[in-house]
């Protein structure tokens, strides 16, 4: 992301036009909308990056594969997780399953939090299947519901960025390597205590 440089005073106008640009869904040409991976970071509340909800995370993100191998959904079916509470197959499943690697995981985590999943205090596999033999999660989702936030108002507070919007805080951290990094997103109530 690039966001304004350091500094005390408040965000400008068009500074926070920049801010939210940076996670702002993409209009397609054919109407539609596109989101970035960015946007499942506004699905949850932390304190924390460690705190962060990684099935809600990966619910709506773009870096997915649809599984497309019947026996994979098979397995799936084994998994102490499953939820689906039906004997469906993959031809007849009513939702699409996707499927994100680790090392996807991974990466989503490190560029936008400086994390990886080692560093998570917990994953929630009831929501979140996980299959140690391909190292990759999974989850069913047909409609649309990324998260989204609008930055009303921000200023600095050393290396935070700390940015308001719709009841919410969202606090980033300039990093070293010049990116920004997820510290917290929580209610404003919670936020200020």
């Amino acid at each position: 992301m690039e966001l304004p440089p350091e500094g005390a005073a408040p965000l400008t106008a068009g500074q926070l036009a920049q801010v939210n640009d940076c996670w702002a869904w993409v209009q397609l040409a054919d109407g539609g909308v596109s989101y970035r991976p960015i946007n499942g970071f506004f699905r949850c509340h932390y304190a924390d990056p460690s705190q962060i909800d990684l099935s809600c995370v990966l619910k709506y993100s773009p870096q997915r594969e649809l599984i497309s191998d019947p026996a994979e959904y098979e397995a799936l079916k084994q998994l102490p997780g499953w939820y689906r509470g039906m004997d469906s197959t993959l031809a007849d499943s009513p939702t699409p399953v996707w499927r994100y690697s680790g090392a996807t995981v991974d990466g989503l985590l490190t560029e936008y939090a400086g994390i990886t999943r080692a560093d998570l205090k917990g994953i929630q596999t009831d929501v979140l299947l996980y299959r140690p033999e391909n190292d990759a999660y999974y989850n069913f989702t047909s409609d649309a519901g990324p998260g989204m936030f609008i930055c009303e108002a921000g200023r600095w507070e050393g290396k935070l960025l700390v940015l308001t919007g719709g009841g919410k805080e969202l606090t980033l951290e300039a990093a070293e390597d010049g990116r920004y990094v997820f510290r917290s997103f929580l209610p404003l109530e919670e936020a200020e205590i």
